[in-house]
């Protein structure tokens, strides 16, 4: 009994009683006391979506291929938003291409001079971010300024060479819906429509795709009008090797068009330097495989 009354005595004594010792709201604490430290509860955070990493960690923008864009923004920030681009692309000239035309006297055609610069301002909103199972999605429009500083290879007739396209400059504008998704960290594929000018620009590409040319392949008038489309559906793949030099490959094909014009453009990426790309045209009667270079800028984001 006399152990039992020692330990109680020594208890309610020790410093350790006091870290007990209620205290009133807004008074402190007497001096030699301590108040007790009580640890914060953790309350979880609750998890948003997964989301893939469609972050590039390099410095090469995947808000294009190269003359189309994609949905992403940047170097492929996953967000809502705005972005804007700056594309120039310059067409020297034909490398190699036939045609099966009656009324020509070539069959053939190689180095031939094209001349062509295109230069365009992109704005777009991306309006969905890429999820697990759904693409980003992007709707903009795009202006571009085009001029030529060569002119455009004469029609070869067996009585006369016709002059085509003299007109140096023109303007085109166009609105497009864009989907995109990563299918693997360092593989993208991409898919859109387009309504306006855009396929105007294919058929600048060719002499055989003039008004001219089109009139003397079906047996027209050649006042005949070419009535171009202005729908347009486009896509392409691209391929991370490197954080920093894409490679793709872009599929434009207006719809409904005369001798149904398709152009391929194959960015190279590390291939070859100097942002050098081929571009392959095929056409009712014929095809042109092209050299040219493009620079795309990225504004918005930085």
């Amino acid at each position: 009994m006399r152990l039992t009354f020692i330990l109680l005595f020594l208890l309610l004594t020790s410093p350790l009683s006091a870290q007990v010792t209620p205290v009133a709201a807004g008074t402190a604490p007497a001096a030699g006391f301590f108040m007790p430290v009580m640890p914060k509860p953790v309350v979880p955070q609750a998890k948003g979506p997964s989301q893939p990493a469609s972050y590039n960690k390099g410095k090469a923008s995947l808000s294009g291929l190269v003359l189309m864009p994609t949905a992403y923004r940047g170097k492929g920030v996953n967000a809502v938003g705005l972005g804007l681009d700056f594309n120039a692309a310059y067409y020297i000239g034909r490398l190699y291409g036939k045609n099966t035309y009656d009324w020509t006297i070539e069959k053939k055609n190689y180095l031939d001079r094209v001349g062509l610069w295109l230069l365009s301002a992109d704005s777009k909103m991306q309006v969905q971010t890429e999820g697990k199972w759904r693409p980003a999605m992007a709707a903009g429009v795009q202006g571009i300024l085009k001029f030529r500083d060569a002119a455009q290879p004469t029609l070869n007739q067996p009585s006369v060479s016709t002059k085509i396209d003299s007109k140096n400059t023109d303007t085109y504008a166009n609105a497009y819906v864009a989907l995109t998704k990563r299918l693997h960290p360092k593989f993208i594929i991409n898919a859109g429509y387009s309504d306006g000018d855009m396929p105007k620009v294919i058929y600048g590409l060719s002499e055989f795709l003039s008004k001219e040319a089109i009139n003397l392949s079906n047996n027209r008038n050649s006042d005949t009008e070419l009535q171009i489309p202005t729908g347009m559906l486009f896509g392409g793949i691209m391929w991370l090797p490197r954080g920093d030099s894409p490679i793709g490959l872009e599929i434009m094909a207006p719809q409904g068009a005369p001798q149904k014009p398709m152009l391929f453009n194959l960015h190279l990426g590390t291939l070859l330097k100097l942002n050098f790309e081929l571009s392959y045209l095929t056409f009712k009667g014929g095809w042109d495989l092209m050299g040219m270079f493009q620079f795309r800028y990225n504004y918005l984001p930085k």
